[in-house]
């Protein structure tokens, strides 16, 4: 039985899946798994990463900030949430969007 601080909220491939009262979906929700999920805002270029936890609820864990310069570098900046209180940042990238090289740099600093 499901407490009455969650409710269930509609993926764009049509399944249900249960978030607490809190939520508030985005542009675009997608489960990318049977325990992850993503909660896209496309006007801010923000995806908001939920994972379900022992009672199939969807948590929040941390986001990914997307955004693009004019001069065709792609930004990237991830956070981690171990609490719904505190907000950790665990990598920031910059990409240079046709340039392999930062980009295997960009991966060695992510695997760090």
């Amino acid at each position: 039985m499901y407490s009455k601080d969650t409710q269930i909220v509609e993926t764009v491939s049509g399944q249900w899946l249960r978030f607490p009262n809190h939520f508030k979906k985005s542009t675009c929700l997608v489960e990318l798994s049977n325990q992850i999920s993503l909660n896209i805002d496309i006007k801010s270029g923000n995806v908001h990463i939920h994972k379900k936890d022992h009672n199939q609820v969807y948590q929040h864990i941390g986001d990914v900030f997307i955004s693009a310069s004019s001069n065709n570098q792609i930004h990237c900046h991830v956070s981690q949430t171990p609490s719904s209180e505190k907000m950790e940042t665990v990598f920031s990238g910059l990409l240079q969007t046709g340039n392999a090289q930062n980009a295997e740099t960009l991966e060695k600093e992510e695997s760090a």
